[in-house]
């Protein structure tokens, strides 16, 4: 008697209060401005905080009305919220409450430039573009509805690994979006918030901390608390580690948060320099990947004790991050953990698919650890030691030349923000499109130092290149070509105002992963050249090992013959070589073998610094890189003839007019070095009505072939036939003339190709 019924219940709605009705407080204004610390002083914030930090309350009540079967009262308190209050932009309470659904089913509009959201995206997304049954966009409150309709007692856990975490990395990403503007667009907004102080920069990180930490947390108590640093605590004494204060990685990612802090007030909020707000995004990428180190841990953990609601659970949360990786590896992840939970018998199998894509994001064996009692067959041996890119065995710095090889990943990156845009966000399309330009140009710091893809594609060390001059003189002087047509690409400039979404996409992977890293690679070995004779056989082996990076990449895997999974040069070279009938016994291309024999001559004769010799096999692997890129514009004419010319008969076949864009202005100034009309008549087919040629010049692949035959016949050390042939025509002198009927391409052929391998090997 005498308890008002909103006091126990939040269903009140009906005036029957079941007791006496006693009048409401004042509701309490808060200080937006006045610093908070969170749970004692574990981090404490530049602005207020504590709305955030009491979501914490809202998963403590959810959890414990689950422990009592009251699931009405947990999806109440998860779709409407309870304690965690909203209050507007002078600090006065709203009616509103701020709840856990809120933050997936609002995901698709607030989180849309947010680089991890889309990983998610494109990682967990089924071929219908759902995720169970339902829109992917919401993947977060589909799983944990389910739970909750279940009444599973592990729905408050998946609340904070995956709703609650999300919005840790979103504050994150918001926290760069507010730095990188210094004045916010949109009338000061961010999320539809009106946040008009310098500091709205700042108050993101404390945000983050906030949803990281919560209310009731104590310092480094696996007991008390209910939010991602407790989890961090609970799993830590699981791997072996009882720290007195705090776990090792709770320690690095609030030193992170506050070091981000710190940067945005020195920065005066990323205002002091151009470049301050790509410092902050260094940290940023920096927390994330720590962020990732309790959800893998609680999956492995839930693996070894075949726990197999909780492997889904912490699959859901954490694997997605590797969508990025070598995606044959992440798509059997998906199926084995997500869709499908296949442990019994294939769990040391799956904990090694696990463990091999760690340095994909940055982690290591050494610090995710070992869980106590674990039983795994297979052991956390991560290839730390094993210096190898698809079977070349290289001897540089292992750091600089995973890094400089992670350059397929970038472009991957930028691959799966425009398809985001593209399938999931088609109204927000450029949205997707200008998030993969910033990837473009500001890179995440790797690439051996190079910044950005941006950066490689106009570095003004390329003059070292000897060929590089024929490049600027085909362009018109214009020594920044690929840049330029990425940037076009990305803008709609130029002729791309005519082009598609897709044709543009296709650009822009196209030249980043050949006309960029072409000139790359040859800046890289010709540096090695000029080392040598400087007498600096480290910077020479350095310079060599990251061409060879720049060549292969890193989804190549270490093994012999690399994987399915790359796609660069080498990537181009394997997949030509089936076309081309210039595979060797091993199925990989034979011109792949004779360049990784260059680099490994190329070694011996830095070691030795026989700088003569050494010039020599640089120039043999400088003619060798263009065998594929030759066999690219060759393919990519052949299958435009036949795309042109048997529609009707095969409709699913698929034109390559973009790819033979890129690719055949990659070679066109090595050809116009040798014969102009040459490559004016490659130029004709090719390039001069992108995207909109005409029937009729897109179908000339006779015309291709012929420029082509005649201008190798005139380029020193380029060998024909390691071109090999195409449906029965070859392209050194003495074979059957393009134009005579007898090379005209057989369509059974054709559709024998067609049918049998073009799934596996397109571009």
């Amino acid at each position: 008697e005498g308890i008002a019924c909103n006091v126990i219940s939040s269903f009140c709605d009906d005036g029957v209060s079941g007791g006496v009705d006693i009048p409401s407080e004042e509701p309490i204004p808060i200080k937006p401005e006045e610093p908070t610390p969170i749970s004692g002083g574990l981090y404490v914030g530049t602005s207020y905080t504590g709305d955030k930090s009491a979501i914490a309350l809202d998963v403590k009540e959810i959890e414990e009305r689950l422990q009592v079967k009251d699931t009405d009262r947990a999806t109440f308190i998860y779709e409407e919220g309870m304690n965690s209050k909203i209050y507007d932009n002078n600090g006065m309470p709203t009616s509103e409450e701020r709840s856990i659904q809120d933050f997936s089913l609002n995901s698709g509009r607030v989180m849309l430039r947010d680089p991890t959201y889309n990983l998610f995206i494109s990682g967990l997304s089924d071929e219908n573009r759902e995720f169970l049954g339902k829109p992917v966009e919401d993947y977060a409150d589909s799983y944990v509805s389910t739970l909750l309709y279940s009444a599973s007692p592990l729905a408050g856990d998946a609340m904070v690994a995956i709703n609650i975490w999300m919005e840790v990395a979103h504050s994150l990403h918001s926290a760069y979006e507010a730095c990188k503007s210094s004045v916010l667009s949109e009338g000061g907004r961010v999320d539809g918030r009106q946040l008009l102080e310098p500091r709205v920069a700042a108050r993101f990180i404390d945000e983050a901390a906030a949803y990281w930490i919560g209310d009731g947390q104590s310092t480094g108590s696996s007991s008390r608390g209910h939010l991602l640093y407790a989890l961090t605590e609970i799993i830590s004494e699981e791997y072996g580690e009882r720290a007195i204060s705090q776990s090792t990685i709770n320690t690095r990612i609030i030193d992170l948060l506050q070091q981000a802090k710190n940067h945005i007030a020195i920065s005066r909020s990323c205002t002091t320099s151009t470049d301050s707000h790509l410092r902050l995004r260094n940290i940023i990428d920096e927390i994330i990947p720590l962020m990732a180190v309790p959800l893998l841990r609680a999956l492995l953990h839930a693996m070894k004790q075949d726990d197999t609601e909780r492997v889904k659970l912490y699959a859901i949360a954490v694997l997605p991050l590797f969508a990025k990786c070598n995606p044959s590896t992440y798509s059997e992840l998906k199926s084995d953990l997500i869709d499908n939970t296949l442990l019994s018998t294939e769990k040391d199998y799956v904990y090694s698919r696990i463990i091999s894509l760690y340095d994909c994001l940055g982690l290591d064996c050494e610090l995710i650890g070992k869980s106590i009692g674990e039983d795994f067959a297979y052991k956390c041996e991560d290839g730390s030691n094993v210096k190898s890119l698809a079977g070349y065995r290289y001897v540089a710095e292992q750091d600089v030349v995973r890094s400089a090889a992670k350059i397929d990943i970038e472009i991957r990156l930028l691959e799966i923000y425009i398809n985001n845009g593209m399938e999931h966000f088609p109204d927000d399309m450029e949205t997707l499109f200008g998030l993969a330009y910033e990837r473009y140009r500001f890179g995440n710091g790797s690439l051996h130092g190079e910044g950005s893809l941006s950066r490689l594609a106009k570095d003004v060390r390329r003059d070292i290149v000897p060929s590089f001059q024929q490049f600027r003189r085909y362009f018109k002087s214009d020594e920044n070509y690929a840049d330029k047509i990425i940037v076009d690409a990305f803008e709609e400039g130029g002729m791309f105002n005519k082009a598609t979404a897709d044709y543009r996409k296709r650009v822009i992977l196209f030249t980043s992963k050949y006309m960029v890293t072409y000139m790359s690679i040859l800046q890289k070995l010709y540096s090695a050249v000029k080392s040598c004779k400087d007498g600096n056989v480290d910077e020479g082996i350095t310079n060599l090992d990251t061409a060879a990076a720049y060549y292969t990449g890193s989804l190549e895997g270490p093994a012999d013959g690399g994987s399915f999974d790359g796609n660069l040069n080498f990537f181009l070279a394997r997949r030509m070589c089936i076309y081309f009938d210039t595979c060797s016994q091993s199925n990989n291309a034979l011109i792949n073998e004779r360049m990784i024999s260059l680099f490994y001559s190329a070694q011996g004769e830095l070691d030795t610094q026989a700088c003569v010799p050494l010039e020599r096999t640089v120039t043999q692997i400088d003619n060798a890189l263009l065998v594929p890129l030759i066999q690219g514009t060759l393919f990519a004419a052949w299958q435009n003839s036949y795309y042109f010319n048997n529609q009707i008969l095969i409709p699913s076949t698929q034109e390559f007019l973009p790819e033979g864009y890129v690719l055949a202005q990659s070679v066109l100034p090595i050809v116009a070095n040798v014969d102009v009309d040459a490559a004016n008549e490659i130029k004709s087919v090719m390039v001069d009505d992108f995207p909109l040629p005409t029937r009729e010049k897109a179908s000339n692949h006779v015309a291709v072939f012929a420029a082509v035959k005649r201008a190798l016949a005139k380029m020193d050390g380029v060998d024909c036939k390691q071109i090999g042939s195409i449906g029965g025509q070859g392209f050194c002198p003495g074979d059957a003339d393009p134009t005579s009927p007898s090379s005209q391409l057989a369509i059974s052929s054709i559709v024998i190709l067609m049918t049998v391998g073009l799934a596996l090997i397109m571009f």
